[in-house]
C-alpha cells in the first residue's frame, strides 16, 4: 500500500508540469468568470484525460490487442531519451535568452541537436551499441526508415550553423546574432532598434517617417518565426525599409521590459507577442496587427496602411 501511494504521488508531481498550463488558467477563470467557460474547459480536460482509462475498463478485451512489451519498447525508451534531451535544451535556451547570458548560442544549440539526432539515428541503424538492440539483430524496415529520418533531420540542421534559414525550425532555435557564423544570416535581415522607443520617435520626426513598433519577446517562438521567415522576404524587407523600426521586449527581467509590458497592456489592451503597431511622430496609432502572420499579402497590407 505504501508503494502504491508513493507511485501515485510521484505520478501526480511529474504529470502536474504537463497539465499545469491547462488547469491553471481554467482554475483562475473559474474565480474571475461567471460563465460556463470554466465548466466546459474542465469537463473537456477531464474527458480527454480519463477517456483511455474508461474505454480500456469498459472493453477489457482490447487490452489483449495492445502491443506486448519487448525489445521494441527498449528501443522506444532510448530514442525518446534523445528526443527529451533535445526538448530540454530548447527550454534551457529559452531561459538563456531571457537572462541574456549568451551561453547557448545558435551554433552551440544546433551542434548539440545535430549530435543528439545523429546518435538516435545511428542507434536505430545498429551502429551505436545501447540497450534494446542485440548484436547481429536483423534490421527491419521500420527501424531503417526511422533511423534514416533522424539522420536526415540532423544533417539538415548543419547549414543553420552557418547562418542559413531553417524554415519552421527557426521558431525553436536561438536567433542568429551578429557574430560567428550567424552574422552571415543576420546581415541580410532588416535591422531594428532595440528598446529605444523615444529615440525611434525622434528619428521618425527627423526623417519624416512612420514608426513601426514590434512588441516582441526573447522566448516568443512566433516572434522568432517572423524574424527568420517573414521579414527576410524581399517584398516585406523592402516595405520595412519605409519605417523607423524598433523592437520592444516585454519578457525580460529588467525594468525596461516591465515598462514596455505595461505600455502594451494599458494602451493597447493586449499582451500578445508579437504585436505590431504603426505610429506617427506624435504617437497616434495608424494601424496595428496582433500575432503571427503567415500570409505575406496580409502582412504587406498591414504595412501599406498610411495616414
Amino acid at each position: 500500500m505504501f508503494g502504491t501511494l508513493l507511485m501515485g504521488l510521484t505520478f501526480s508531481l511529474t504529470s502536474f508540469a504537463c497539465v499545469g498550463p491547462f488547469v491553471g488558467p481554467l482554475l483562475a477563470s473559474s474565480v474571475t468568470s461567471e460563465g460556463v467557460q470554466p465548466v466546459v474547459g474542465m469537463a473537456s480536460f477531464a474527458t480527454g484525460l480519463a477517456s483511455p482509462f474508461f474505454f480500456l475498463a469498459a472493453f477489457p478485451s482490447y487490452l489483449k490487442k495492445l502491443p506486448r512489451s519487448g525489445g521494441w519498447l527498449a528501443r522506444v525508451k532510448v530514442v525518446m531519451g534523445f528526443v527529451l534531451l533535445a526538448v530540454m535544451l530548447k527550454y534551457l535556451s529559452t531561459i538563456d535568452q531571457v537572462l541574456q547570458t549568451g551561453i547557448l548560442t545558435r551554433e552551440r544549440f544546433l551542434a548539440v541537436w545535430i549530435v543528439l539526432f545523429s546518435m538516435a539515428g545511428l542507434y536505430l541503424l545498429g551502429l551505436l551499441r545501447l540497450e534494446g538492440i542485440e548484436a547481429g539483430e536483423k534490421l527491419g524496415i521500420g527501424r531503417l526508415l526511422t533511423g534514416g529520418a533522424f539522420l536526415v533531420l540532423a544533417f539538415s540542421l548543419i547549414p543553420g550553423m552557418f547562418g542559413a534559414p531553417l524554415g519552421e525550425l527557426d521558431a525553436f532555435v536561438p536567433p542568429a546574432q551578429n557574430s560567428g557564423f550567424g552574422g552571415l544570416s543576420a546581415a541580410r535581415a532588416p535591422t531594428w532598434m532595440k528598446d529605444q522607443y523615444r529615440e525611434a520617435l525622434e528619428r521618425g520626426r527627423a526623417e519624416n517617417k512612420l514608426v513601426l513598433v514590434n512588441f516582441t519577446g526573447y522566448a516568443c517562438t512566433n516572434c522568432h518565426w517572423m524574424k527568420a521567415n517573414m521579414f527576410r522576404r524581399p517584398a516585406v524587407a523592402a516595405a520595412l525599409e519605409e519605417f523607423v523600426r524598433v523592437e520592444l521586449y516585454t519578457d525580460g527581467l529588467d525594468e525596461r521590459s516591465k515598462e514596455f509590458q505595461r505600455m502594451e497592456e494599458e494602451r493597447f489592451q493586449t499582451v500578445s507577442q508579437p504585436f505590431y503597431v504603426i505610429l506617427d511622430a506624435d504617437e497616434n496609432v495608424v494601424a496595428q496587427h496582433s500575432g503571427i502572420a503567415r500570409d505575406e499579402r496580409e502582412f504587406l497590407d498591414f504595412l501599406a496602411r498610411r495616414i
